[in-house]
């Protein structure tokens, strides 16, 4: 007799490489729904609309931009549409576009706080204060419609309609008088008006304004978040993207300020010198293998391209004139644009090189040396059972975030991998683009033009969060038959929450043994637990609303056959939380080391393999 089978603590997550009964005793063979958090299994949060849940469609970005004050402005690009959440409604900026993905970029100078989003349909600036308004800086002399990112004070494009193999380099922002233009003296209207500099150039923007009314002497100063204060206790508002301004005080006066244009020597001018000098644009070769570049992503002053066969690494010198280009390695690749992401420990991508076996790996530097490696992440769990031809990756807290398909058009599962923790989990949520803001997260669907928060509340938009949990087939460490007599189970559970018990025998149909009921007797309605309504605030941690939950102890007496393995499956079948911190089989008993019924059959197969279960074996 085996008197017991504890698992006091959860901690391996999903494992499903390996045969199930190769696994941890505490992991996961299948999952979705449950994560593996602080040595148990807690039910996944739900999700929010952030506005209004839309038509059919998807988001194909969502982007969070931020005005000089610190406020966050959430952008997104829908099938045909780049919008802004203004007061909760999703409000139209740039229209007419058609599906695909955009570059949303997130820019500081000292001109201003800036979005710029760039594109094979497009290149346009948005200055944050003023959200709702923007510049087509595209200029077939200076620029190119094509993705990119902004880093030291440069752009770096790929993807260009006629050179996919070519990495591009903006001019470096200059931020100094030879790109900044002043004006002085500009008389202006009362009350409201618009500055001169816009009529003269569709791409400029302004900043450092100050107006002053000549009647009285009150000088209106530039906040640098759309506002202007008087000296005198009035108001005002400028718009950096068209020059128009209004003030709280009547009466004619001057103005005065700077204005740019980022196509002159800035983040979108491309352009270089038939001798190129340093600072200016660039392009750099990288045609080995032919196949295109997908995406770029930078890491420690490193530009690392990712084809679908190979990746290059650029490194800029310090004088800007002799980089480093080389292949960095040859026999891994990516499919998509999102295939890549910049993160503290290196840049993770999704290794979809070989057509049999797609894995998670990393570009990290190598401890001992001064180059960098590229190694495989969580190697226990079978990432080639999805789909990756529009995977979305991203970094959250702990996590690194796989948004693919399975069994979908679009993608509809969520792969979460702790990479302190090394452990998978897995969420039934379609991502098509990820945003996060002060520790939330926030995902385009791939399915609906909605933008929802992720991981909040205790229910998936009014219905319970799809969910469960397979255990290991378990043999105890014995190979012995068995029979059990109880399951016990220790956890935390809300009030309104229940958990269906099911059980397999020796990979038979699962049968419904058991319901853990939140409103049960054996729950300790006596002691309360603190729960954070959002996953980043945790068990009575900071952060956000809190709910009680309880702890229970209970036991399942069940009946089976004799059986050689047992497989457990749970199923969170109501509203709020619940975690399972302890699973135990008691009172289990042992038989003699024979083969299970079910296997017992179809022996002593004939020679020819047409005939079963013969008295005796042929020889």
């Amino acid at each position: 007799m085996i008197a017991q089978n504890p698992i006091q603590a959860f901690l391996s997550g999903i494992h499903n490489r390996l045969n199930d009964e190769l696994i941890p005793q505490d992991a996961a063979s299948s999952s979705y729904g449950w994560l593996t958090r602080d040595g148990k299994m807690e039910l996944m949060y739900g999700r929010e609309a952030l506005g209004a849940e839309g038509a059919a469609g998807k988001i194909f970005e969502v982007h969070t931009a931020y005005n000089v004050n610190g406020t966050a402005i959430f952008y997104r690009k829908t099938n045909t549409t780049i919008q802004y959440l203004l007061a909760g409604v999703w409000t139209d900026v740039i229209t007419g576009l058609v599906a695909g993905s955009v570059s949303f970029v997130n820019y500081f100078s000292l001109s201003g706080t800036f979005l710029y989003i760039y594109s094979p349909q497009g290149l346009w600036k948005i200055h944050t204060a003023n959200p709702g308004s923007f510049a087509d800086v595209f200029l077939s002399t200076k620029n190119f419609k094509a993705h990119a990112f902004i880093d030291q004070g440069r752009a770096i494009m790929w993807g260009v309609a006629r050179d996919k193999t070519g990495l591009y380099g903006s001019f470096i922002d200059r931020q100094d008088s030879t790109v900044y233009t002043v004006v002085a003296g500009e008389a202006t209207t009362s009350l409201s008006g618009t500055l001169a500099f816009k009529a003269a150039g569709a791409r400029r923007t302004c900043f450092a304004v100050v107006i002053t009314i000549t009647a009285g002497g009150q000088v209106f100063t530039d906040n640098y978040d759309g506002t202007l204060t008087g000296s005198s206790g009035g108001t005002g508002t400028i718009n950096y993207m068209t020059g128009a301004y209004t003030l709280s005080a009547s009466g004619v006066g001057t103005a005065g300020y700077q204005w740019e244009d980022s196509s002159a020597k800035g983040v979108t001018d491309f352009s270089k010198s038939a001798t190129r000098l340093a600072g200016e644009g660039f392009i750099i070769r990288q045609d080995a293998g032919g196949d295109e570049i997908k995406v770029v992503v930078p890491h420690e002053g490193n530009y690392f391209s990712f084809k679908q066969n190979s990746i290059y690494r650029f490194l800029r010198d310090a004088a800007d004139t002799a980089p480093l280009n080389e292949i960095f390695r040859a026999d891994v690749g990516v499919d998509t644009l999102n295939s890549a992401v910049a993160t503290s420990l290196g840049v993770v991508f999704m290794n979809t090189a070989s057509a049999t076996r797609a894995s998670l790996d990393i570009v990290e530097r190598n401890v001992t040396g001064d180059n960098f490696l590229t190694n495989v992440l969580f190697p226990h769990f079978d990432f080639t059972g999805f789909v990756y031809d529009d995977v979305v990756l991203e970094s959250w807290n702990d996590y690194l975030l796989v948004a693919c398909k399975s069994d979908s058009g679009e993608n509809n599962r969520l792969i979460m991998g702790d990479v302190k923790k090394k452990t998978i989990d897995v969420a039934q949520y379609g991502a098509r683009s990820f945003t996060k803001d002060d520790g939330r997260l926030y995902i385009g669907d791939s399915v609906s033009q909605t933008v929802y928060e992720l991981f909040t509340g205790f229910d998936d938009m009014g219905i319970p969060v799809a969910n469960e949990f397979v255990s290991m087939n378990d043999t105890f460490g014995v190979e012995k038959l068995k029979k059990s007599k109880k399951l016990r189970f220790r956890g935390l559970i809300d009030p309104n929450q229940k958990i269906k018990v099911s059980l397999s025998i020796d990979n038979s149909d699962w049968q419904h043994v058991g319901t853990i009921a939140g409103s049960a007797d054996y729950v300790d309605y006596l002691t309360s637990y603190a729960i954070g309504t959002n996953l980043i605030g945790g068990e009575t941690l900071g952060g956000g609303d809190t709910v009680p939950v309880y702890q229970f102890l209970m036991e399942i007496k069940i009946r089976t056959p004799k059986y050689r393995k047992r497989r457990i499956k749970l199923e969170a079948e109501g509203f709020g939380y619940c975690a399972i911190q302890m699973m135990t089989d008691w009172d289990i008993y042992t038989f003699p080391d024979r083969l299970p019924r079910s296997s017992r059959l179809t022996q002593n197969v004939s020679l020819d393999g047409t005939e079963t279960d013969q008295p005796t074996p042929t020889y």
